[in-house]
């Protein structure tokens, strides 16, 4: 096979996908526009593999421009992310057959546009071709996702737009400013630019790069319209959305970071980033213990998991700026393992919610419950998801946070007292985030899956077919085999980001210990059989010890009847949280009391509200500052002919005497 074939044909099925979408009008003739994107990623599987092999690979274009020969490449780093991308693409392509979710010609047009760009964005090694897919990414998910609405939650849908719009300026004036300064046009030719423009130039570019393309990943304060769009859009969207574009957003900022500007120098820069990181992390993970609406625990999931990431990559910046490189390589490894793991579990979980929310018709945590009964199959690779991410032995989640609090262990290397105490801030950032990230997660499965059902969904979910269970398989899997297993990732992650920070020859695995500088690893392969032997033993001691007889009696219930309404309630279970953070969340709580039945019985409605601050008191005096300065130039359009040539004028003459 020529080395063009394979990105050729990842490139163009998705074309081809988009076509058919269009041309064909049944929906049963439809399966073959997603089954486009299924074998589109196939093929972008295939290149990576053949990358890890072989070395990296180019392909140029025949075609030149004004801007130069348009390229893409694919380097060891990219065909890792490229790979597990890949097998999350082809997952939820089936899933969307086999759901019969979308299978329109609208939502299959922008399913395979939404791949296209995404794939592009991932490999594109000119300037202009990235421009054009993270563009073409931003319009995709939005009309994916809202294009199709015509209610009052648009207005969600525009704030999305608004602010991945405004990411994206950042992103494109930081780049413009890279390919103008050195002139090249291929980011692949870019390197060690702050020597060329400077520790100032540089800090900036990083910083509008970090912004532009933290509005994707839901840095704040720009991450208000995860919970809506998550909340509101289709699991296809939403899984693409926090995993894949999530990816080429982390990928390409550790490319133009590390290698295309450099970082060396920058300790204030990198304390910065991880910061605004920590920050990022705190708030969703205090959000998503007090959600009712499963979709934006999900969504602030999704924004606590890449705070964490970014918070890591700031350590890695920190220890290159200070000249430690194989604690900056092993940082930058974890982050990016995490990277990789919460494509994996996020994904899963996605995809299961979108698969609750058509069986039971809910997807309100008040209205859930007990659906392990009547779902078990989903209950648990939904388990398995939810274990992941909830960081807990021996899957994927666990062994990647593993290594990211490892990695912020290193500051003997620096004697600045300051990363002394950050480099520990930041180790207690991560812990707390993790201990109350944990507990949300395993709330929303509890209140899912567990219990009493709490509505006529709930109690009577529609069963559903294998096919709908099997996209969800491959992904559960690999929850566990990267947690017990993931030695040859980590090595070839380890060789593909040591050439990024001037590291050579990093050593992470030590015959079945995951292990950095002898200071104490992880055995996950000794770790999970101990797990499962302790499970085994348990399990023989209760056949040995003989079944007890069981007497079914009703639980003493203080003369109240057992039913839903005496359960824990996702509202009742986040109290406590509140009530210690009041000053944080500030909730708005109404009481209401109902008309009496009866003179014996009283009747009270309790509604709380939990207020997004940022929407409050940063977007809205935004948009009516914006608004009335709008409102001041709208009095210039007079209608004259005359007054406009004197704008004209007066415009030609400033610019004259500003350019002479």
């Amino acid at each position: 096979m020529s080395p063009a074939a394979l990105p050729s044909l990842m490139l163009s099925l998705p074309l081809l996908g988009a076509v058919l979408a269009v041309l064909l009008r049944s929906e049963r003739s439809r399966v073959y526009s997603y089954l486009c994107s299924a074998a589109s990623a196939v093929a972008a599987a295939i290149w990576s593999v053949q990358v890890l092999l072989e070395g990296t690979a180019s392909l140029v274009s025949d075609a030149p421009s004004v801007w130069g020969e348009y390229a893409i490449r694919l380097d060891p780093l990219g065909a890792l992310v490229l790979l597990i991308t890949a097998l999350t693409f082809a997952c939820v392509a089936m899933y969307a057959l086999f759901s019969r979710e979308g299978v329109t010609a609208r939502s299959a047009l922008l399913f395979n546009c939404f791949v296209l760009s995404i794939l592009l964005a991932m490999v594109a090694d000119h300037v202009l071709l990235l421009m054009i897919a993270w563009e073409a990414m931003s319009l995709t998910s939005f009309l994916g996702a809202w294009g199709a609405r015509e209610d009052e939650d648009t207005i969600a849908g525009w704030r999305y737009l608004a602010i991945t719009h405004f990411g994206a300026a950042l992103v494109i004036a930081a780049l413009a400013y890279l390919a103008v300064s050195s002139g090249e046009v291929r980011l692949s030719e870019m390197r060690g630019l702050s020597a060329l423009i400077g520790p100032g130039a540089s800090a900036a570019v990083v910083i509008m790069l970090f912004l532009g393309f933290g509005s994707k990943l839901g840095l704040l304060p720009f991450h208000i319209w995860m919970p809506d769009l998550y909340s509101r859009s289709s699991s296809t969207v939403t899984a693409l959305l926090s995993t894949a574009a999530s990816n080429v957003a982390v990928l390409v900022f550790v490319r133009v970071t590390f290698s295309c500007v450099g970082v060396e120098g920058q300790y204030a820069l990198s304390l910065t980033v991880m910061g605004l990181a920590a920050l990022t992390a705190l708030w969703a993970s205090w959000q998503a213990l007090v959600q009712r609406d499963g979709a934006r625990v999900l969504a602030f999931s999704s924004m606590e998991n890449m705070g964490l990431i970014l918070l890591t990559m700031g350590a890695a910046m920190l220890f290159r700026a200070y000249g430690a490189a194989e604690p900056a390589a092993f940082a930058l490894m974890a982050a990016l393992f995490h990277l990789i793991n919460h494509t994996v579990f996020k994904a899963l979980l996605l995809m299961g919610a979108g698969t609750v929310r058509r069986a039971a018709g809910e997807w309100d945590l008040e209205r859930l419950g007990g659906l392990a009964r009547g779902l078990p199959g989903l209950s648990a690779v939904f388990l398995i998801g939810t274990l992941s991410v909830a960081a807990l032995p021996p899957f994927n989640g666990f062994v990647s946070e593993w290594a990211m609090f490892k990695a912020l262990m290193h500051a003997e290397p620096i004697a600045d007292p300051l990363v002394r105490i950050a480099l520990p801030l930041a180790i207690a950032v991560m812990a707390l985030c993790t201990a109350i990230a944990a507990t949300a997660y395993l709330r929303l499965y509890g209140l899912t899956f567990l219990g009493r059902p709490r509505s006529a969904g709930a109690e009577r979910p529609r069963p559903l077919e294998r096919s709908e269970l099997f996209p969800l398989l491959p992904l559960a899997l690999l929850c566990i085999l990267l947690g017990v297993a993931s030695f040859p990732l980590l090595e070839e992650l380890a060789a593909a980001v040591s050439p990024l920070v001037g590291a050579s020859g990093l050593k992470v695995v030590e015959g079945s210990s995951i292990n950095f500088l002898h200071q104490g690893g992880l055995d996950p392969l000794g770790l999970s059989a101990l797990l499962g032997f302790g499970m085994l033993v348990a399990f023989l001691i209760v056949r040995a010890t003989g079944r007890r007889k069981v007497e079914r009696v009703d639980t003493w219930d203080c003369g109240t009847p057992l039913d839903r309404r005496t359960q824990y309630t996702p509202t009742g279970f986040a109290q406590p949280l509140l009530r210690v953070f009041q000053k944080v969340y500030r909730p708005q709580i109404e009481v209401r009391e109902e008309p009496r039945p009866s003179e014996y019985i009283r009747a009270v409605r309790f509604e709380q509200r939990i207020p997004e601050p940022f929407v409050d008191h940063l977007y809205k005096p935004l948009t009516a500052g914006a608004i009335a300065l709008a409102m001041r130039v709208k009095r210039m359009q007079s209608g004259s002919i005359q007054a406009y040539l004197t704008y004209i004028m007066v415009t030609l003459v400033v610019l004259l005497v500003a350019l002479r």
